[in-house]
C-alpha cells in the first residue's frame, strides 16, 4: 500500500446548498474552539477538496494534462493523486474536507477509495427547497435550478479563492451529478468506513439533538471526547442561527458567497410558496424513490 495512503480524509459531504456550510460550522465549533461559540472565520480549519491550489501538484507530473483540466476525463486521472496526504499538506493523523462531489468513478478512475477515508459525515436535504436555494445562490432562474438539480451529468465549478498556478480561464468540473445520484452514491457506499447521514432540516429544528448525535458518533466510531461538550452544545446553539451568521456575513463577508447572501434563510418547506406544480412534479418524478426513503412527503397535484 502506498504510504501516503492512511484514512486520513474525513469528509463533509452535501449535495450544493444542503446544510454543509452549516454541518462544518458546528463541527469547527466543537474541534476547534474552547466554548463552542461560532465564528465563521473557524470553518477554515475544515478544508475544501475542491480547491484549485490543490491542483498545483498536476503541474509537476504531466504540464500538458495540467492545461487540459477543464477535461473532466483528465481531472479524473489525478483525483487519488491530489488526495494523497502528502498532498493534502497537513500532519493530523486526519482532517476535515468539505466536498459536493459525487461519490463516483469514471471510466475505470475513482474520485477516490476507501483506503484514504476515515469517515463520513453527509447532509441531506429536501431537494425542493435545494432547489430555491441554489437558485438564489446563483442568481439563476428557478426552472434552471430544477434541470440542474434533475442532471446526472450535472457539474459546478472548482473554487476560484485561493492562489494557484492553474490559469483562470481553466475551470475544472465539480460532479455532482443529480441530486438523486449524489445521495445515493454517500449513503449507500461500500466504502466500509463510519457514515453518519443528517437531514438539513433536523439540522435546523433540532440543533441541540444532532449536536449530541454527532458527538456520540465520534465517542462509538474513534473513542474521540469533546471536551467541554455542555458550554459548547449551548453556544453553538445560541450562536448559529441563520438570521446570526447573515449579520455576520453583511459585516465580514464570505468567501463562499456566489451570488446573493449566502446565509439567506436556512429554511424547510419554502418551496411550498416558491415553485410551481410543474417544477416540484419535474424534480418528484425523477427524485420520487429517494425522496419516499428520507420522509420527503410528496406534493399532492
Amino acid at each position: 500500500m502506498n504510504t501516503n495512503i492512511s484514512k486520513h480524509i474525513f469528509f463533509i459531504a452535501s449535495y450544493p446548498k444542503s446544510g454543509n456550510t452549516l454541518m462544518r460550522i458546528i463541527l469547527s465549533s466543537l474541534f476547534f474552539t474552547s466554548d463552542g461559540i461560532v465564528n465563521i472565520k473557524n470553518i477554515k480549519n475544515i478544508n475544501l477538496l475542491e480547491n484549485r491550489k490543490l491542483l498545483d501538484v498536476i503541474k509537476n507530473i504531466n504540464k500538458r494534462d495540467f492545461q487540459h483540466l477543464e477535461d473532466i476525463n483528465t481531472l479524473y486521472k489525478y483525483h487519488l493523486i491530489i488526495k494523497e496526504k502528502k498532498n493534502l499538506g497537513f500532519n493530523e493523523d486526519f482532517s476535515f474536507f468539505k466536498t459536493h462531489h459525487v461519490l463516483s468513478s469514471l471510466n475505470g478512475k475513482n474520485y477516490v477509495t476507501q483506503e484514504f477515508v476515515r469517515g463520513i459525515i453527509y447532509v441531506v436535504r429536501d431537494p425542493r427547497d435545494v432547489v430555491v436555494s441554489w437558485a438564489n445562490h446563483t442568481n439563476i432562474s428557478l426552472s434552471k435550478s430544477v434541470n440542474t438539480i434533475n442532471n446526472f451529468y450535472g457539474c459546478i465549478g472548482w473554487q476560484k479563492h485561493s492562489k494557484s498556478a492553474l490559469p483562470n480561464n481553466i475551470n475544472p468540473s465539480v460532479w455532482v451529478s443529480s441530486w438523486k445520484k449524489h445521495v445515493e452514491s454517500w449513503t449507500k457506499n461500500n466504502m466500509n468506513v463510519p457514515t453518519l447521514v443528517v437531514k438539513f432540516e433536523d439540522l435546523i429544528s433540532k440543533k441541540e439533538l444532532i449536536i449530541h448525535k454527532i458527538i456520540r458518533f465520534f465517542k462509538d466510531n474513534y473513542g474521540i471526547e469533546i471536551l467541554n461538550k455542555e458550554e459548547k452544545i449551548k453556544n453553538i446553539v445560541k450562536t448559529s442561527s441563520f438570521d446570526r451568521l447573515k449579520i455576520i456575513e453583511e459585516k465580514e463577508g464570505f468567501d463562499e458567497r456566489v451570488g446573493g447572501y449566502f446565509f439567506n434563510k436556512g429554511q424547510s418547506d419554502q418551496w411550498r410558496k416558491i415553485l410551481t406544480p410543474k417544477q416540484i412534479k419535474n424534480i418528484e418524478d425523477v427524485s420520487k424513490s429517494v425522496m419516499q426513503e428520507y420522509n420527503y412527503k410528496l406534493f399532492n397535484y
